[in-house]
């Protein structure tokens, strides 16, 4: 899995995906607009996913299928457009394996939304992998840890008024397990979201080595021969 991000001015963000993309990669693009509703551009044809918090703040979000450049019209980059402008987060996310034949319609397995905590539940991990993201708006927030197991991604951040919007990403091979951990911040904020997606794949949950393919293995307790 790989992922980058970045905060840009204007009507229009254009993007780069990760380096190293294969055909068939997963791929999972996020904006986030304090203004208006973002509307993915490039590539076009795809299911958005959108969601204003009750802050305001508008989160769209689109699954695809890697199949190279031909789909992309401005090389290797993800279009995004801000209706009015403004500035926006936006973030790529890439996984190697998932099952691309089986993308869900809605992005978003689950929304929450917390005012004034400085700490948020997950919800547990399974089937494939899991990918969290803790949307936050604050002032003096420095700091943010995931629950042992989840490996954290790339913070992206932005400044909306007097609040700087951070977009804290993790994510986790599917365990089965009921119990699990909060997402802690070191100090109280005002509004935070906790954007649950799931990736399609094997459910299993187990681990997964690819022979000559360390990038697109997954370990586990247990290491199964492909």
């Amino acid at each position: 899995m790989d992922s980058n991000g970045a905060i840009k001015d204007g009507e229009y963000r254009t993007f780069k995906l990760p380096q190293g993309m294969r055909l068939g990669d997963f791929v999972v693009t996020v904006c986030v607009s304090r203004n208006s509703m973002p509307q993915l551009l490039n590539p076009s044809g795809n299911l958005t996913g959108t969601k204003q918090l009750a802050s305001g703040t508008w989160v769209s979000c689109v699954m695809f299928r890697y199949d190279g450049e031909w789909n992309l019209r401005n090389g290797d980059s993800v279009r995004w457009k801000v209706p009015g402008g403004g500035g926006a987060t936006v973030a790529n996310y890439v996984y190697r394996g998932a099952e691309t034949r089986n993308i869900p319609i809605t992005p978003f397995y689950e929304v929450k939304e917390y005012a004034n905590v400085s700490e948020v539940p997950l919800n547990s991990p399974a089937g494939n992998t899991t990918l969290y993201l803790a949307l936050t708006e604050a002032k003096n927030l420095t700091n943010v840890r995931f629950p042992e197991g989840v490996t954290a991604r790339k913070d992206v951040k932005g400044q909306f008024g007097e609040f700087q919007l951070l977009l804290h990403s993790g994510d986790m091979p599917g365990t089965g397990s009921e119990a699990f951990g909060n997402v802690l911040f070191d100090t109280t904020v005002p509004a935070a979201a906790v954007i649950t997606i799931k990736i399609p794949g094997d459910p299993n949950g187990q681990g997964v080595w690819v022979l000559g393919d360390p990038a697109a293995s997954i370990l586990g307790n247990t290491t199964y021969l492909l």
